[in-house]
C-alpha cells in the first residue's frame, strides 16, 4: 500500500517537474526569437539601402562614362581644327620662305601680312635668333615655345577631362560592385536566420544565429566605410 502511495506521489510530482523545465528552457527561446527578428529587420533594412546605393552608383558610372565619350569626341573634333591651322601655318611659312629665298620682299611681305595671330609671336622669336647667321637657331618656328595653338590647348584639355570623367565611371563601377557584394552579405545573413528557426536543436539554432549576426556585423561595418549617393 506504500508502494502506491509513492507511485502516486511521484505522478503528482512529475508533470510539476515538467513545467519548471519548459519554463526554464522559455526564456532561452524567448530571446532566440527576439534575436532572430532584430537580425531580419536588420538584414532587410541593411539590404534594401545597399541595392539602392548599387542602383544611384550605376547611374553615375552611366553619366561619368557618357560624359567622357562626349569629351573624347569633342576633344578629336578641336584636335583636327588644330591640325588644319597648323597646315595653314605651315603653308604661309613656306611660302613666305621661299619669297625670302627669292628675294621677293613684296610677295614674302604678302605672305607675312597673313600669318596668323598665334603663328606671329614664333615667327618674330625665330627671326629674332637670326636663323641664317646662327647655326644653334631653331629649325622653325614651330618647335619654340611660343607656337601654341588655342585649339590644341583645349583638346588636350578636353582630354584630360574625358580621362577623369572615365577614371570616375571605374570607380563608380567598383563601387557599386562593393554594394552589391554587401548585398550577398545580408541575403546570407537572412537566409541563416530563416532556417534557424527550422531547427528544434538549441545549440544548431544558436550557432546558425551567430553565424548571421558575424555576417550582419561584417555587412554593417562595410556600409559605414562606403560613401553614399
Amino acid at each position: 500500500m506504500a508502494q502506491d502511495d509513492n507511485t502516486e506521489s511521484d505522478r503528482v510530482v512529475s508533470p510539476a517537474g515538467g513545467r519548471a523545465q519548459r519554463q526554464t528552457s522559455l526564456p532561452f527561446k524567448y530571446w532566440l526569437d527576439i534575436a532572430s527578428a532584430i537580425l531580419l529587420s536588420v538584414a532587410a533594412l541593411a539590404s534594401s539601402w545597399a541595392g539602392y546605393q548599387s542602383k544611384r552608383w550605376s547611374g553615375v558610372q552611366s553619366a561619368s562614362y557618357n560624359t567622357a565619350s562626349t569629351r573624347w569626341v569633342q576633344s578629336a573634333r578641336i584636335a583636327t581644327f588644330a591640325c588644319l591651322y597648323r597646315s595653314v601655318d605651315l603653308e604661309l611659312f613656306i611660302e613666305w620662305l621661299n619669297a625670302y629665298k627669292d628675294g621677293d620682299k613684296e610677295r614674302a611681305r604678302f605672305f607675312e601680312q597673313r600669318f596668323r595671330p598665334e603663328f606671329r609671336p614664333a615667327f618674330d622669336a625665330w627671326i629674332a635668333s637670326r636663323p641664317l647667321a646662327n647655326a644653334a637657331a631653331p629649325s622653325s618656328p614651330f618647335v619654340l615655345p611660343e607656337y601654341r595653338q588655342e585649339f590644341s590647348d583645349r583638346a588636350a584639355q578636353l582630354e584630360q577631362e574625358a580621362g577623369t570623367a572615365s577614371d570616375h565611371a571605374q570607380a563608380a563601377n567598383q563601387q557599386g560592385d562593393d554594394y552589391v557584394l554587401t548585398t550577398v552579405i545580408f541575403s546570407a545573413t537572412l537566409f541563416f536566420t530563416g532556417i534557424a528557426a527550422h531547427f528544434s536543436k538549441f545549440r544548431v539554432r544558436v550557432a546558425l544565429l551567430i553565424i548571421a549576426g558575424v555576417m550582419a556585423v561584417v555587412g554593417l561595418v562595410q556600409l559605414a566605410t562606403y560613401p553614399v549617393r
